[in-house]
């Protein structure tokens, strides 16, 4: 122990005695933290606006515009006016030919055209001819590797705005329409009202005359009276009728009419069908790749989990207001024909339900530390593939099944209007038989109490007549379905029009936030400035000690050296991430101690390399921080590596190292700090464990290797 003491402390004071030596150890403490500097301040925002703005690309709009409801419409001067306010890219509005131009000499990296039939096309969901609106993306990807990957999330927030536009316009258009209808049939209910009132009025005249007639020959008279005002009635009877006839014709006329434009949001609901489908399939997906890492013991299984519970919330928050829509639709027609497409989507609700139980079940497990039930994980797949077949398959019948129905319900609605129709002019038709059979009545009271006995028998056929009237009209005012079409009619035009714009809303939640790019990377360059840091180090410093030692005392006296230089490297590495650079960290002092115990990992691994191997060890760290680049999942996700990086990644310093300092950064999960530091330690045991018994034996057969490379004279001497 002394003499491994003594080269340690002999190594020291050479340092501090000699200036030159002590200017290169210096250098060599601090030119680590530069590389994790510059590199995390060049990555601090790169998708700021500040930044993206000064990427180019072309906007041409060539849309002529359409007439939509009596108006002029451009969608494409609106997107172009959009984009104008935009500072997320560079846009340049210029003619296709300068656009070609400019991207050809790679000024522009990418350009978008609007079509002149864009307008035309994209508000075809009013006709019968339906086309989607084109926009055309042209991209230079030969420039830059990451500049079309923004260019492309350009385009796509275009499109996304140009749907939500159109969607929009539309919508407010068709419920604008329906709401002003809905208020004027509103306003014609009360005149059925009125035509009732008067006819029950009617209807109460009939006790007198019955009452009357009772009195014998003394009543004659009165008789007469009453008839004769029953008989002046008549015209107001028949005007009653034709007044109600008319209404009812606007009514028939309105059902008729708005059916079309009632039909126009069917395509809004098939969209919705579409997006759930969409979703149901990114579900499906995702539960069969959460079954393969869980199988492979992948760390990031909790985190999938959660994305796979997002979009299943996501998929029920948008089937919610959906099936309260159909229901609307359902309750106005007798025969309930929107059950069966409600009812499945109810059944999708509540196998997502399941699925969510199911996940959190597995969640669960993997925080406890337990292996997942593998039957739990593939009844979440049966579950997943279920949701998938039946949204498939609604959205697939949706034109051969569904719309008929939709339209039914409305035709429905015409054929109750047309029964009405019926009925009033069957009333109509016994005013006849009603004038004939008064004009008997009052013959008969005219003769006195020899037609009395008569005209008893005649009068409760009129009074059964007027009855059949008066209970016809009561039905018509009295029906529901016609109240339901009134109260979905009226709602608020707005409110359906925003609903249809936005139908769902994404609220996210950040499990671990970082607050910039800059501070989610640098954990990795941290570490990868850790592990340069000791190549330079093995680069410049000997590993040998001059003097009477064996193998092991040499091994851990120089060791000590190294210990202490790289430890200094990690303190001012990541003191100067935290005050300096100000990287956002919720565990300092954890931020810390983990920087400089993995520097102390990263040198007995290194220092082991170069002293057991020589320069063949220098050059087998030099491979390995090659393969930890890329097999670290330190960049982006290792799942999309190549399957050799994949298969090498649980092997890697860096994958622990990494994973430590993300969290003392982004947050602690214990489990996971514990792994990685027990991993971390294992490390540094096969390293001691080589050192000492391989050192001696190794050093001592690659003399003669050594010795004739410095004789060469292409090595350093």
């Amino acid at each position: 122990m002394q003499k491994i003491l003594k080269i340690y402390k002999d190594d020291v004071k050479n340092i501090v005695t000699h200036y030159g030596a002590l200017v290169v150890i210096i250098a060599l403490c601090i030119i680590p933290s530069l590389y994790a500097w510059f590199n995390i301040k060049a990555s601090w925002d790169p998708y700021d606006p500040a930044a993206t703005s000064k990427i180019k690309i072309g906007v041409v709009n060539e849309d002529k515009g359409t007439i939509f409801n009596d108006k002029d419409l451009n969608v494409g001067d609106k997107v172009v006016d959009e984009l104008k306010n935009n500072s997320a890219m560079g846009w340049q509005f210029v003619t296709e030919e300068k656009a070609k131009e400019q991207i050809e000499k790679g000024k522009y990296y990418a350009y978008i055209l609007i079509p002149s039939d864009f307008s035309e096309n994209i508000t075809s969901i009013l006709s019968n001819d339906i086309k989607e609106g084109e926009i055309i993306y042209t991209v230079n990807e030969k420039i830059n590797a990451i500049a079309p990957k923004l260019t492309d999330k350009g385009a796509t927030g275009v499109q996304e705005n140009v749907n939500k536009t159109v969607v929009e316009t539309v919508s407010k258009v068709i419920f604008s329409i329906a709401n002003e209808v809905g208020v004027e049939i509103e306003n014609q209910l009360p005149k059925i009202e009125n035509i009732l009132s008067k006819l029950k009025e009617f209807q109460s005249k009939f006790s007198d005359i019955n009452e009357t007639i009772d009195m014998g020959d003394e009543g004659a008279k009165r008789v007469k009276d009453i008839v004769k005002e029953v008989q002046e009635g008549i015209p107001n009877i028949e005007n009653i009728l034709t007044e109600s006839k008319d209404l009812n014709k606007k009514i028939n006329d309105f059902l008729d009419s708005s059916k079309n434009g009632i039909n126009n949001v069917s395509p809004t609901v098939k969209n919705d069908l579409s997006i759930i489908s969409g979703l149901a399939s990114s579900i499906n997906t995702s539960a069969t790749e959460l079954k393969d890492a869980i199988l492979n013991g992948h760390e990031k299984a909790p985190e999938m989990i959660d994305s796979i519970n997002e979009k299943i919330n996501d998929t029920i928050n948008l089937i919610n207001p959906l099936i309260k829509v159909l229901e609307s639709l359902n309750r106005i027609s007798p025969g309930k024909p929107l059950t069966p497409l409600i009812q499945a989507l109810q059944g999708v609700q509540g196998k997502l339900g399941d699925m969510i139980k199911n996940l959190e079940v597995i969640k669960t497990n993997i925080s406890n530390g337990e292996k997942p039930n593998v039957d739990i994980m593939n009844k979440v797949i049966t579950l997943s593939n279920d949701v998938k077949g039946i949204i498939d398959n609604l959205y697939g019948n949706f034109d051969s099944e569904i719309l008929p129905k939709i339209n039914d319900i409305f035709g429905g609605g015409i054929e109750i209007s047309n029964n009405i129709s019926g009925v009033l002019d069957e009333a109509n038709e016994k005013i006849p038989d009603l004038e004939k059979m008064l004009d008997i009545a009052y013959s008969l009271a005219e003769k006195g109490s020899d037609g009395i006995a008569y005209a008893k028998t005649m009068l409760p056929k009129i009074e059964g007549a007027i009855n059949e009237i008066v209970t016809k009209v009561e039905e018509a005012n009295e029906n529901e379905v016609l109240k339901e079409i009134i109260d979905i009619l009226k709602s608020d035009a707005k409110s359906r029009s925003n609903f249809l714009t936005n139908p769902v809303t994404i609220k996210e939640n950040k499990l671990f936030p970082m607050k910039n790019y800059g501070s989610a990377m640098s954990p990795f360059y941290t570490v990868l400035s850790l592990w340069v840091g000791m190549l330079l180090l093995v680069s410049i410093l000997t590993t040998e000690a001059h003097g009477e030692y064996n193998s092991i005392e040499v091994y851990f006296g120089k060791y000590l050296l190294f210990l202490t230089i790289s430890v200094i490297q990690g303190l001012i590495v990541c003191l100067g991430d935290l005050f300096i650079l100000r990287v956002y960290c919720v565990g300092p002092i954890s931020f810390i101690l983990a920087c400089a115990f993995i520097s102390s990992v990263f040198s007995i691994i290194v220092y082991t390399l170069s002293s057991v191997a020589g320069n063949v060890g220098k050059v087998i760290g030099i491979i390995l921080l090659v393969l930890q680049i890329a097999g670290s999942g330190g960049t982006f996700p290792v799942q999309l590596t190549p399957h050799f990086f994949q298969a090498i990644n649980p092997y890697l310093p860096f994958t622990y190292a990494i994973s430590l300092v993300r969290e003392t950064v982004g947050g602690i999960v214990r489990s996971v700090l514990i792994t990685d530091i027990l991993v971390l330690i294992i490390f540094v045991v096969i390293s001691i464990i080589l050192g000492v018994v391989l050192k001696k034996p190794i050093n001592k057969m690659s003399e003669n290797f050594v010795e004739s490379f410095k004789e060469s004279g292409v090595g350093e001497h």
